[in-house]
Formats: C-alpha cells, structure tokens, sequence
C-alpha cells in the first residue's frame, strides 16, 4: 500500500506542470514584456509594456540552444520568435544572475519556455548549471526528445550539440550562447 502511495505520488510530481515545480526554487518572480529574442537562448525584456528598449537580458536557465549558424539555430529561433513575440507578456523567475545578464525561468502564456524548448529537441539541459529538482524532468524530457530523435537530436551526429560548431556541425571549443564551459 505505501510502495503504490509513493509510485504515485512520484508519477504526480513528474507530471506536474514545470511551473509548478519552480515556485519552491525561485524566490523572486516579476513581469516583464518581450523586446527582442536575440541569438539562441537570449531574450532582451522591459518593465513596462511598449518600451522600445530593453531593460535586462534574460538567458534561459538550465538550457543551451544552438547559435543560427548551428544545426537546428534557424529552427530553435523561429520557435522562441513564435512563442515570444515582441511586446509579449513573460513571468520572469530569476534564478541568478551575472555578466550583465539574468538567468532565469520564463513563462508565458501558462507554458514554460524553459521546459518546451527541451521537449521539443531545440534545447538541452546544460548539466554544469541545471542544479534544481526540476532539471531532474528536463532530463526526462530530453531523454524522450532523443529517443524519439526530434529537433537537434534527429542528426545523425557524434559529438553531443554543445560542442558543434559552424555550419557544419563538427566539433568545435566554442560553446553557444548561453552555455558555460
């Protein structure tokens, strides 16, 4: 009877919406609207809706999304240009910040962005800074994008996609936007 409460209850927590799972992580929370979506996981954001210039930059926390130049850039950016387009109203959790730009979690909509791009094979989980409890269904998600061989991990490719590099997806040192070394 326990053994079957807690598959339960583990079942639940794995199919609860994201959002939900970053309440307990993220302390602050704020509203911002889309000014521009820059190159792979970069979104420039205001305060105030219909401001021309941006406030802060916000790099999607826990996730890398391949540069334009990338296997798969053109497709990840049209998809985060849909998702968010300009004047867009974001929830922005703030999970740190550094270099002048932001890290966070970003809602829209009542989706997570975050958590879509990964379920959609567009983005991965960046293992080096993905650290909360809900990197854990970021991993699950990605594993299901890669056995079902959507967005970056449909290429038949050697090298993991943090290391491509150019157009023609061999292995470079350079890392995209947004991932750390």
């Amino acid at each position: 009877m326990r053994l079957a409460f807690f598959a339960a209850l583990v079942a639940a927590f794995l199919m609860a919406d994201t959002a939900l799972a970053w309440e307990a992580f993220t302390p602050r929370k704020t509203t911002a609207y889309v000014v521009e979506v820059e190159e792979g996981n970069l979104i420039a954001v205001a305060s105030r809706w219909g401001k021309k210039s941006a406030d802060y930059t916000i790099s999607l926390y826990g996730i890398g999304m391949p540069t334009e130049d990338q296997p798969f850039g053109k497709e990840a950016r049209q998809t985060l240009l849909s998702l968010l387009p300009r004047g867009e109203r974001v929830i922005v959790s703030i999970v740190g910040e550094g270099a002048g730009v932001v890290h966070a979690l970003v809602q829209a909509q009542g989706r997570s962005i975050n958590n879509l791009l990964v379920d959609e094979g567009l983005a991965w989980v960046d293992r080096a800074t993905c650290k909360a409890m809900l990197c854990r269904r970021w991993h699950i998600e990605e594993h299901s994008a890669i056995k079902d061989r959507r967005g970056i991990w449909s290429l038949n490719m050697t090298s993991p996609p943090w290391q491509w590099g150019g157009k023609t997806g061999t292995p470079a040192q350079a890392a995209p936007r947004g991932m750390q070394p």
